[in-house]
């Protein structure tokens, strides 16, 4: 089975009002509507991508929802992507669009969508719907999904590099302090997960990312076909690469003038994988984890192991213990930890950075660290 785990629904009629979406979604409005140079959107709808999908030999398509900033942007676009899957029940899968910020309204919205046949939520950029990856309201949300057991797709880009539009800030240790709070969490990182995936080469790592999968959505753009298939497959199994195009994006500017699935799958072939490497990110993997056809009742890998930053933390405080552990766990050291200008949000201080490690960077020694320890314990009482 083929399927593309990763394209969007943009229909002809939408490039009509690109102005108006502009006005309501400026963010999505200016990927859609470059203020200059050509823009690289395909139009299609919903007769044209089956046939596209017909044409390069694609079984089904999930459809990932726009990144919205407004609820009710997101209600009625899913209430498309319901359409759709209706209208086309054994070739399309839709995931639910999401506002974090929405609250109680998002998890009722959420469960609607399930309800009405969607399998998951995805695609959401926090930085683009304005809300922090770790923010209270994304984890309340990240709870419902967990409980629902769907998959989440998130945006990621690469954090280094030059600028292009839609490419977004969030820091990929934001994600990777994500599946380490939720290890049951089956999270789908598009575009190679902005590179996280080469992490995986580190043991404890790959252990912790044992559920995440990456897929390749507009992998041309980014990257040379050879070059990324050969380095993903060294840092991860490939049976947790996930084929998407980003279809109806045209993925090759300079030679396309339509949308068209096959000049991406045409690469692909080219890189001769061997015929199981190629099956499962052409398709099983993906029929795996929504659960299609013969994979209905596949099993997906076990959870991997969190760092345990959620957990009571056990007293007295130690030198060893993570700042922004003991600050979130223990607010009324925040005072204390500000007396000696140590930091304890992730910015600029990574969740895991020890309080040792934190002291010393500010020239404290031994006393000096012992005496911050104190005052730590001190405030916090028995």
């Amino acid at each position: 089975m083929r399927i593309d785990a990763h394209i969007h629904f943009t229909p002809p009629q939408l490039r009509d009002r690109l102005n108006q979406l502009s006005e309501q979604e400026p963010y999505w409005g200016l990927l859609l509507n470059p203020p200059e140079g050509r823009s690289i959107q395909g139009w299609a709808d919903p007769e044209r991508m089956i046939a596209d999908m017909d044409a390069a030999g694609i079984d089904k398509v999930v459809i990932v929802g726009e990144y919205f900033r407004g609820h009710e942007a997101c209600v009625e676009r899913n209430n498309q992507a319901i359409d759709l899957v209706n209208r086309f029940p054994e070739r399309v899968l839709a995931l639910a669009t999401l506002q974090p910020a929405a609250g109680e309204r998002a998890i009722t919205e959420l469960k609607r969508c399930l309800d009405s046949g969607l399998h998951g939520v995805g695609e959401l950029n926090p930085y683009a719907q304005g809300v922090e990856l770790l923010d209270k309201r994304f984890l309340n949300l990240v709870d419902a999904i967990v409980e629902a057991d769907v998959p989440l797709n998130l945006h990621v880009s690469e954090e280094i590099g030059g600028y292009y539009l839609g490419k977004s800030t969030t820091p990929l240790r934001d994600y990777y302090s994500l599946v380490c709070r939720y290890p049951e969490l089956k999270l789908i990182l598009a575009h190679w997960g902005g590179g996280l995936l080469m992490y995986e080469i580190m043991p404890r790592v790959r252990k912790q990312l044992s559920r995440v999968w990456y897929d390749t959505a507009a992998s041309p753009l980014l990257y040379p076909t050879k070059r990324i298939f050969t380095t993903a497959l060294t840092c991860v199994a490939h049976t947790k690469i996930l084929y998407g195009s980003d279809y109806p994006l045209m993925v090759y500017p300079s030679k396309m003038t339509e949308p068209d699935m096959r000049p991406f799958l045409n690469a692909i072939n080219k890189l001769e994988l061997e015929p199981d490497v190629y099956a499962d990110i052409l398709g099983n993997n993906a029929a795996r984890l929504f659960k299609q056809g013969e994979f209905a009742d596949a099993e997906p890998p076990p959870p991997g192991t969190g760092l345990g930053a959620t957990q009571t933390i056990a007293r007295p405080i130690t030198g060893l213990m993570a700042v922004s552990m003991v600050a979130n766990e223990y607010p009324q050291t925040r005072k204390t930890f500000s007396e000696y200008n140590i930091p304890v949000d992730d910015q600029p201080v990574p969740d895991w950075e020890p309080i040792m490690q934190a002291a010393t960077r500010q020239g404290f020694g031994p006393t000096k660290q012992r005496e911050l320890l104190e005052k730590i314990n001190d405030c916090i009482g028995d």
